[in-house]
């Protein structure tokens, strides 16, 4: 069954600095949709994530739910996040506590206290979407642009610098090129999101003189919400006549 679990995170923690695996990211994500984001929570309050979690709503197997569980919390406790650019040397943990590791197979995570103004208690400034559209993505930096452009969701264009990209995701000396980032950061992530996300992207990028500086995402949403009708047009969009999504959606269609 695809999960009816909801992200809420404030827009500071989407343009934050900080670089995550996709499991660590899955880990933080299940935590959130736990959460009720409007309501306010105490610094010491405890986020529990079972591999039964990870299993049911992200749709892994038990094996390597309890895997990517557990090598996700052994690291989390050592990452930091940039949260505010105007600091650029202030870093700050994710975790104030190592989380531990049950025998039933959960975990106990403590957000620090600078995390918690930006994952509950949020009344403006903050984004919104369903676990379900970002669960299967592979590369680890998928859930970064799919929760920029979900912070737009309104518009259908979105012009983003290379250098917010460099700084957002941390890449640091790691893609020299900018050819190297679409490669290896942008196509992979917008690949994710088309096939496997309630988004369709496409991007092209700008210049000045010989220098890339932006790339233009333009995209639309495709099924808003589950009772929302499906169009060929969406389906068209997302794949190729013949291809998965393709046969999968229209024979939802049919039904």
């Amino acid at each position: 069954m695809a999960s009816k679990l909801m992200v809420s995170k404030g827009n500071q923690l989407i343009h934050a600095g900080y670089t995550l695996s996709i499991s660590e990211q899955r880990v933080i994500l299940l935590c959130l949709a736990k959460l009720d984001s409007r309501q306010k929570i105490p610094n010491n309050y405890e986020f529990s994530i079972s591999v039964d979690d990870l299993h049911n709503e992200i749709g892994i197997t038990r094996e390597n739910a309890y895997r990517d569980l557990r090598n996700a919390v052994d690291s989390l406790y050592n990452r930091t996040i940039k949260l505010d650019p105007d600091e650029p040397g202030t870093e700050r943990r994710w975790l104030y506590e190592k989380a531990f590791f049950k025998s039933d197979g959960s975990v106990t995570l403590f957000f620090s206290p600078s995390i918690i103004p930006y994952i509950s208690e949020l009344k403006k400034r903050f984004t919104t979407y369903r676990l379900k559209d970002v669960a299967k993505f592979k590369c680890s930096y998928s859930i970064r642009f799919y929760e920029v452009l979900m912070q737009w969701k309104d518009k259908t264009e979105l012009k983003v610098e290379v250098s917010w990209i460099r700084g957002a995701l941390q890449l640091g000396d790691k893609y020299p090129r900018v050819s190297d980032i679409k490669k290896y950061v942008v196509i992979p992530a917008i690949n994710d999101i088309n096939n496997f996300s309630n988004l369709t992207v496409t991007f092209s990028q700008v210049k000045r003189g010989r220098e890339v500086t932006h790339f233009v995402f333009n995209y639309s949403i495709c099924g808003v919400n589950d009772n929302a009708a499906i169009t060929t047009t969406c389906v068209e969009n997302k794949d190729k006549p013949g291809g998965k999504v393709w046969e999968e959606t229209k024979n939802r269609l049919k039904n």
